[in-house]
């Protein structure tokens, strides 16, 4: 089944917006030194933190890149992957972890999509 035109780069648009808006929060809350597999440093953590959205703004802006559509959905289903793995931190600790609050939008944002994309 093919997603329609515009289904997929609205979904992604939102999607990376709340990534945006998401990169803040974990920078601002300290997820670099909270994050339970290891700790890491401001500048690198940052460093990661503009790349990876650099890297997802030139698949939003490129309409040429490779494999654009795959990716753009790949990113739709790995930023629900992340705010599952948000939700479980913040089941297992009990109390906020960095990044829980655009983490269920994240999640909000994914069924919105699977739902309208299985209706078609």
């Amino acid at each position: 089944m093919q997603i329609p035109a515009l289904l997929l780069p609205t979904f992604f648009v939102l999607m990376f917006v709340v990534q945006l808006i998401h990169s803040i929060e974990e920078l601002a809350t300290g997820f670099h030194k909270k994050w339970f597999f290891f700790k890491m440093s401001f500048k690198f953590f940052l460093t990661f933190e503009v790349l990876h959205n650099l890297f997802w703004f030139a698949v939003l802006i490129f309409n040429q890149f490779p494999y654009r559509s795959y990716l753009m959905a790949f990113f739709i289903v790995l930023m629900f992957a992340q705010s599952l793995w948000h939700l479980a931190w913040w089941a297992m600790k009990k109390q906020y972890v960095p990044g829980l609050v655009t983490a269920i939008i994240h999640v909000m944002l994914f069924l919105a999509f699977y739902f309208q994309y299985v209706r078609i």
